[in-house]
């Protein structure tokens, strides 16, 4: 009897389906149904299942780390610290990094570093290195006033003709610059137009701004307002009333529109509206559309300030029409002035320590258009880049997704990897750049708690002036790329990206980034054999210049990362302008530089 129950319940226990998933798939297979494996369970990239990596073959860092006696390795503590960062403060969101040897390339720390991910403004270090290899750094942009040489008594008898080059950096200081040049070789009246060409940028002040002036008038009437004195450009027609009392903030409105006047001249209509307090006055930088007009009657009553008698107008005609009228009039156009920007090497300092969006996107362009003698667009632009990244760090287009020069866009997508090997390449690691442009490059990252957005950034001993990156801003993003010279014999260069599915919280990303590169500089003094010098950046004044701490990029319109922030030396608008950009920033405080950057390998 036992014998015959034993064997009864081993049948049962034969025929009976297995337990958990499998059992489902038993009666699928019995029912005549197609099964099909269970899919792989996906891989988390986000930081509370983020696995580091680390040494020249990339180990697993859990491979390695766990229970043992033996003491850890410095690499496989810095991954361990590393990855306790990337399940605190970034579990949000994916966290991409890839840390290695600057000279050699070899790889030293990394996780999610094959991502494609959006680093923000880190694309400008691929546009600035581009600008730089198309022109050059001792380029500068030209503006220049042509016209027939005046006569015994200083009069010019015909028309002149204002020739710029798409500079992005022209201000209506330097078209003063020009005046004067032109009071200096005896000119005391122009008797013709002031011509410009049809195309709308090409010589005008890509900036347009305009100083209106507003004087409070008696209670409940209207106040006076003002353009600058010989700009004829604007006709301004007030709205506005003036307050019982004084305001502590001006409710001033600009609107404007452009007309011809009954001559067929272009002008600009201004309206003022809103309110303005008793016995206030305030001037407004406001932006116009009218950029080359605008220069061209910047230039008139820069002239007139100078004495010289301005008669005509200005209208638009071809350069070569201009050239031909003036010699049937028996002379030849000769240069009575010019105005030369500053080198690029300098504008490019501008754009990537202040990251400043809306000129990177114009220098990237006007310096495609000029290599290929064309018309500025964006277009030719990323032809531009995509073009550099084929020939320097050798990454093809379909990998790499970009559509602005200045990043500010959220559809940019750049691995890690890959921007270290931009970095590499643009800083004369590699065998692709030449030492000029790889130290011009390397000379416009911002310093470690020294300059430009990371000047309140870093500020402990051992990063100080040993960083010299770019950083990158979105609402979703937070980014920084570039070099870590913690050993001058070692220098690192490392990529740190966090995305997000939603804002994230700046400071509190910013510090968990500014943790990892510190656990990187420690693992560097542990094994390092070299005697690191200590570097003392000059210290920045106690009240820094405003907008020099990394801003924001503006929602929902995309504007710079610099929107609404100073450059230093620069007085903050006091008003928005009517299209809601900024006024041009002025020309920056000199940057001191306290520490000269890694040297790239003499070649």
């Amino acid at each position: 009897r036992a014998a015959l129950l034993l064997a009864m319940l081993t049948a049962v226990a034969q025929a009976a389906p297995p337990h958990g998933p499998a059992t489902r798939t038993t009666k699928l297979a019995v029912k005549g149904a197609t099964v099909h494996p269970a899919a792989a369970t996906p891989v988390r990239h986000d930081g509370a299942h983020a696995r580091m990596l680390f040494g020249k073959e990339l180990h697993p860092a859990r491979e390695v780390v766990g229970r043992r006696e033996e003491p850890l390795t410095p690499e496989e503590e810095t991954a361990k610290q590393i990855e306790k960062l990337l399940r605190g403060p970034l579990r949000y969101g994916v966290t991409g990094l890839f840390v290695a040897d600057a000279r050699t390339g070899e790889p030293l720390f990394a996780v999610n570093a094959d991502d494609p991910l959006n680093p923000a403004s880190n694309v400008k270090m691929i546009s600035t290195a581009a600008a730089l290899e198309l022109l050059g750094p001792s380029f500068r942009y030209t503006t220049r006033l042509l016209g027939p040489e005046p006569d015994a008594h200083g009069a010019i008898h015909g028309d002149v003709y204002l020739l710029g080059s798409w500079d992005p950096t022209l201000h209506a200081t330097d078209l003063d610059e020009i005046a004067m040049q032109v009071s200096a070789k005896g000119v005391k009246e122009l008797d013709g137009d002031v011509v410009i060409g049809a195309d709308p940028t090409r010589d005008g002040i890509y900036k347009a701004v305009v100083p209106i002036t507003v004087k409070a008038g008696i209670a409940g009437e209207q106040p006076s307002a003002s353009a600058p004195p010989g700009y004829d450009l604007v006709a301004i027609g007030i709205t506005a009333k003036t307050a019982a009392t004084p305001l502590r903030y001006q409710r001033l409105t600009y609107t404007s529109s452009t007309f011809k006047d009954g001559a067929g001249h272009t002008r600009v209509a201004l309206t003022v509206g809103g309110t303005i307090g008793k016995g206030q006055e305030i001037t407004t930088p406001v932006m116009i559309k009218e950029r080359t007009f605008d220069a061209a009657h910047m230039l008139r009553a820069a002239l007139r300030a100078h004495n010289i008698v301005v008669n005509g107008d200005v209208r638009v005609g071809e350069l070569s029409d201009f050239v031909g009228d003036t010699a049937n009039h028996g002379a030849l156009p000769g240069e009575l002035g010019r105005h030369d920007s500053k080198p690029l090497v300098d504008i490019v300092r501008e754009i990537n320590k202040y990251s400043i969006n809306w000129l990177a996107d114009r220098v990237i362009m006007t310096a495609a258009a000029l290599s290929r003698r064309t018309t500025p667009s964006m277009d030719v632009a990323l032809d531009a880049m995509y073009a550099w990244l084929a020939r320097h760090p050798k990454l093809a287009k379909p990998d790499v997704v970009v559509d602005t020069g200045s990043g500010l866009s959220y559809r940019t997508r750049i691995t890690p990897h890959e921007l270290v090997a931009i970095v590499r390449d643009a800083a004369g690691f590699t065998d692709n750049t030449p030492p000029d442009l790889a130290h011009a490059w390397l000379d416009s990252l911002s310093i470690a708690g020294t300059d430009g957005t990371l000047v309140h950034r870093f500020r402990t001993a051992d990063l100080r002036g040993h960083i010299h990156a770019k950083t990158g801003s979105l609402s979703t993003v937070i980014a920084l790329s570039g070099v870590l010279d913690i050993d001058p014999m070692r220098p690192l260069v490392f990529s740190i990206v966090t995305n997000g599915d939603r804002p994230l919280s700046k400071g509190y990303v910013r510090k968990a980034h500014e943790q990892v590169l510190g656990l990187i500089s420690k693992y560097i003094a542990q094994t390092t054999k070299t005697v690191i010098p200590e570097v003392k950046p000059e210290t920045p004044s106690t009240t820094p210049a405003q907008g020099s701490e990394e801003p924001e990029e503006s929602e929902p319109e995309l504007d710079a990362e610099t929107a609404g922030h100073a450059m230093p030396g620069e007085t903050p608008p006091a008003a928005p302008a009517i299209d809601g950009a900024m006024p041009p920033p002025t020309t920056p405080a000199p940057m001191t530089t306290p520490a000269p950057p890694p040297t790239p390998p003499t070649r």
